[in-house]
This record gives structure tokens, C-alpha cells and sequence, in this order.
């Protein structure tokens, strides 16, 4: 029986962060269940970070073909249409499925999997985790025909994933194209365990990319874990705003491992919680309302107690209030941390607080039943 093939558009799966990751770990597991998997990348990236996947790269430009103003409709509509034929040439018989995901920074190849999907009469499935309004460096002039552009993509879509109820409502589009698609975490931690050592000034840590926006936060949290007899640690890579403030409050900041698997060991290893946090006011991080934080699902496989701060209004805030998650505070509020703290030096609270952790990331965070969404739509409705 030959092999089901899936082609995906869009940045090159490498390991790191962010969604290449994410769609690393999808093409992985699908390569390992006997998929055929072949990646038509972004230009100007290595062929070695295909994972050995036959890597492809759009022409930039041919003697015979019109030139390409992205910005204007017809001849973009051209260039689509000729990078969906040399898409066809790539491949000796269709694909069963088309993947993609709807970057931030440029949808083009998502535009361009939608076209070649309809070409070869192939299912397009579309990741998305973000939403480009949001994020205020995104230029003004560039969102209304982003979002147009999105639209389409979306519409042409036969299944999309988005990483939040709250991001698939931005869209409107038929209910039964919309699906939740948690970030697959690597799944794979080696589970931490409570120490005696706990009890005298137990170890939060906070890792992760971070932004100025969330310097207040910390400063807020470092000195309400501190007055409580804790210690905060931030890894996250070295910023002047984060050096600043270990300068001055009692946090510790510790740059960034060169893999999550090192990150997952050092905090599992080390910490007696985490956190997870962004910052007090929505406005300052807009893009919070729709993004869930991977790092919660991949740090959950730690089976670490998790704090999570951040307001209301948020997307990890909304998801709290639905599994009525105990140890979430509104950003707003600081008070509650004592509590939190003092329960991490008695084994009986750390353990009730593992527990919950633990049930999350067997069940909402099982990268198995995560993967194994996605792949059960991508040839079917």
C-alpha cells in the first residue's frame, strides 16, 4: 500500500521555538505513523533544517513569467496561480492532504498551499495561533488586506486549527471548519518530584520568551514570592529590561537552554513551581486575548504545580475560569501569592497541586491525543 503523502507550506520545521516546533513535532509524528511527509519552504532557508523531508523552494522569479507586486491583485493573482503549477511539478502524483500554518510575518505560502490545493484537488488544513491586529509593531496600512487575504485562505480551507476559542471567533467562517488545536508539547519530561529541601525557600520559575510589557508584573510577583519566603527565576533570554530588574528586585535571571529538553530537565530538576504570567493591563499585550501560552502545556509534562497570572480577558485567563483552574490570579492581584508559596513547603499541598498538573498534561496537553486530532481530519471532514 503506498504511503499517504502530505505537503506543507510555510517556515522550515526546526527545532527552537514558537510554531516551527509545533509543526516539527506534527510532521514528525506523521512521518512515524507512514506518512510521506515533503516541505515547500520559505526561501533563504538551510535544506538542513528539513529533518531530511525533500525540501522545496518557489522560483523566485522566471524569464517568462510577469513580475510580482504583492500588493497588486492581479498580478499576484498570476504569480499564485504559476507557483501552484511549479508546486504540481514537484510532486509525481498529488498529495492526500495539504498543511499549513498562517504565519504572522507572511501568509503568501499559505496563500500558495491554497492554491495548489485546489489545483490538485487535495484537503488544505491551516494552523493558526495568532491574530495579526493584535500585535501592535504589525503595520496599520498592511491589516486590512491581511485579514482579506487570511479570509480567503481560511475559507478555501477543509479543516483549521486555532489555538484558542477565543482566536476562532475573530473569524467568521462555518462553525464546523473551526477546531481548537492546543500547541503539541514534546511530552517527554522527566516528572519532578517534592524535596525537603523545598521548605525553606522554594524555587519559582518563569521560562520563556519575555516582553518589556511584563517587566511591572515581575517586579510585582518577584517581591510578593520573596516576602513569602520563595525565590523567583527567569529563564528567558537576556534583555536590558530583564537585567535591569534583577539589578534592583530579588529575582534571578538565567539565559535560555539551547533545547526544551534542557530546559524541561533544569526545571524539573530544580524548581518547586512554575509560572506562567504575562502582564497587568491586556492593552499593553494585546495578542494575549487570542494566544495561549505553549510554555504551560510543554512545562505541564513536568508535573510541576503552575501559578498562572495574567488578566481576565486573556485567553489562559478564560481557559482558568472554564476548568475552574484553583491557582490562577487575575494580574491585578498579588495577595494570594503568600498562599501559594507557604503550600509549596508541605508535601501534601505540592503533591494535590502536582496532581492537577499531571491530569492536564495526560489529557487537554497529551501531545498523542493533540497529534492525534489533526491527523484523523487532515484527508477527512
Amino acid at each position: 500500500m503506498t504511503a499517504p503523502h502530505v505537503v506543507y507550506f510555510g517556515q522550515t520545521p526546526d527545532l527552537g521555538t514558537g510554531s516551527p516546533i509545533i509543526l516539527l513535532r506534527h510532521l514528525r509524528r506523521l512521518s512515524a505513523n507512514g506518512w510521506k511527509v515533503s516541505v515547500v519552504g520559505e526561501s533563504g532557508q538551510s535544506a538542513n533544517n528539513a529533518q531530511g523531508w525533500p525540501l522545496h523552494h518557489l522560483s523566485l522569479r522566471k524569464p517568462w513569467w510577469p513580475p510580482f507586486r504583492p500588493d497588486n491583485a492581479l498580478l499576484r493573482s498570476v504569480r499564485m496561480r504559476l507557483w501552484a503549477g511549479e508546486c504540481a511539478g514537484f510532486f509525481a502524483h498529488p498529495p492526500q492532504a495539504v498543511l499549513t500554518y498562517m504565519s504572522l510575518y507572511s501568509e503568501l505560502h499559505s496563500e500558495v498551499a491554497a492554491h495548489y490545493a485546489k489545483r490538485c484537488g487535495a484537503p488544505l488544513s491551516v494552523i493558526v495561533h495568532d491574530y495579526p491586529p493584535d500585535f501592535p509593531e504589525f503595520p496599520r496600512e498592511n491589516v486590512e488586506p491581511v485579514l482579506r487575504r487570511q479570509h480567503w485562505i481560511l475559507k478555501s480551507a477543509h479543516q483549521i486549527w486555532f489555538v484558542s476559542p477565543e482566536l476562532a471567533d475573530k473569524y467568521d467562517l462555518p462553525a464546523a471548519k473551526k477546531n481548537v488545536l492546543m500547541p503539541i508539547p514534546e511530552g517527554c519530561a522527566t516528572p519532578a518530584r517534592w524535596r525537603a529541601e523545598l521548605v525553606q525557600r522554594p524555587l519559582i520559575v518563569y521560562a520563556g520568551y519575555s516582553y518589556p510589557a511584563q517587566i511591572p508584573l515581575f517586579r510585582k510577583l518577584a517581591r510578593a514570592i520573596d516576602a513569602a519566603g520563595g525565590r523567583l527565576l527567569l529563564l528567558s533570554r537576556k534583555t536590558p529590561e530583564l537585567e535591569a530588574l534583577c539589578a534592583t528586585e530579588p529575582v534571578e535571571c538565567r539565559d535560555l537552554f539551547a533545547t526544551n529538553r534542557e530546559a524541561l530537565d533544569f526545571v524539573s530538576s530544580t524548581a518547586a513551581a512554575l509560572l506562567v504570567s504575562y502582564c497587568e493591563r491586556v492593552e499593553e499585550m494585546p495578542w494575549i486575548t487570542t494566544s495561549f501560552p505553549s510554555k504551560f502545556a510543554e512545562f505541564s509534562h513536568t508535573g510541576l504545580p503552575t501559578l498562572l497570572v495574567a488578566p481576565e480577558t486573556s485567553a489562559i485567563g478564560a481557559w482558568a475560569r472554564r476548568e475552574n483552574y484553583p491557582d490562577y490570579l487575575p494580574a491585578a492581584e498579588s495577595n494570594p501569592v503568600a498562599a501559594f508559596v507557604e503550600q509549596l513547603k508541605s508535601e501534601a499541598a505540592w503533591s494535590k497541586k502536582s496532581r492537577l498538573v499531571t491530569r492536564f498534561a495526560q489529557t487537554e496537553f497529551n501531545p498523542d491525543v493533540i497529534h492525534a486530532a489533526l491527523e484523523s481530519k487532515l484527508t477527512n471532514a
